[in-house]
């Protein structure tokens, strides 16, 4: 019983409608565990029975229920895409002077760890300001039997002859810190049954870059690793869009800059399509 009546004046306390008015408890010992609040125009029964069913007027009770939240956190987690490279005419289909990055699209993956979301309400979680931080590591698979190199003002590709050298893998990698800034929006009744939209840019930093390549030559495999910055942009700004169902989202990021610096190798822009899998 001293949980029950601990529990009545919690719910007083949390009604000021109706502490406004003349409130009595009433406890009932000796028939089950039941607690009733009587005001001017409401009876409030807290019972606790568990052999039988209790008739109660439904216009002498009140329902108290939390509201489930409307929203939750839709870009910290962990996302997995596709990342690829268009020209300046928006085609995957690379000019010549850019063939040495033509990519094997099925194994040129990105995965992101977005280790931070704040969320700033402009009516409630139905819209408002998204932004965070995380983490984007691209992997690009290159397609043909080429080695990149860069010197100080040109990123350019050499081929190699497959007579003297079996690339087995061939890899453009890089990592880069992202902070997007993004409106949204949730449509539904409550987080896990809500269509939710995120549009907006992202500024993207390189922390680092490198090839990979794992290739046989004269029967014996070597294992190279080219440590430079490839003469990429350090800077990245992004459009980005975001639209899911519950916890379920796909995404898709466009580079409004090149990802090399401008003359300094072709012309290209970076794309990422995927899915965000998990939240934390």
């Amino acid at each position: 019983m001293k949980k029950l009546i601990a529990l009545s004046l919690s719910l007083l306390l949390a009604l000021p409608a109706l502490l406004a008015q003349e409130v009595v408890v009433k406890s009932d010992t000796t028939e089950s565990d039941t607690v009733k609040i009587t005001t001017k125009k409401k009876r409030i029964y807290i019972i606790k029975r568990e052999d039988e069913e209790v008739d109660v007027e439904e216009a002498d009770t009140v329902d108290f229920s939390s509201l489930s939240n409307q929203r939750k956190d839709h870009f910290e987690g962990f996302d997995f895409g596709v990342s690829g490279l268009l020209s300046e005419n928006m085609s995957v289909d690379l000019p010549s002077d850019a063939n040495f990055m033509d990519l094997n699209y099925a194994k040129s993956i990105m995965v992101g760890i977005n280790f931070m979301e704040f969320y700033i309400p402009i009516a409630k979680e139905k819209f408002g300001i998204t932004t965070g931080a995380g983490f984007e590591f691209f992997n690009y698979d290159l397609s043909r039997n080429v080695t990149v190199f860069a010197d100080d003002d040109t990123t350019f590709g050499v081929f190699n002859s497959t007579d003297v050298r079996d690339i087995e893998k061939n890899k453009f990698r890089g990592t880069m810190l992202n902070v997007p800034l993004m409106l949204e929006t949730n449509i539904g009744k409550d987080a896990d049954h809500s269509f939710h939209l995120q549009a907006g840019v992202m500024g993207s930093m390189r922390v680092g870059s490198k090839t990979k390549q794992i290739y046989e030559e004269n029967g014996k495999e070597s294992k190279v690793k080219n440590r430079t910055d490839f003469n990429m942009n350090p800077f990245r700004f992004n459009a980005v869009a975001r639209i899911g169902y519950g916890s379920f989202t796909v995404f898709a990021t466009y580079s409004l800059t090149p990802l090399f610096d401008t003359d300094e190798g072709p012309e290209l822009y970076p794309f990422t399509i995927g899915v965000s899998l998990a939240s934390f």
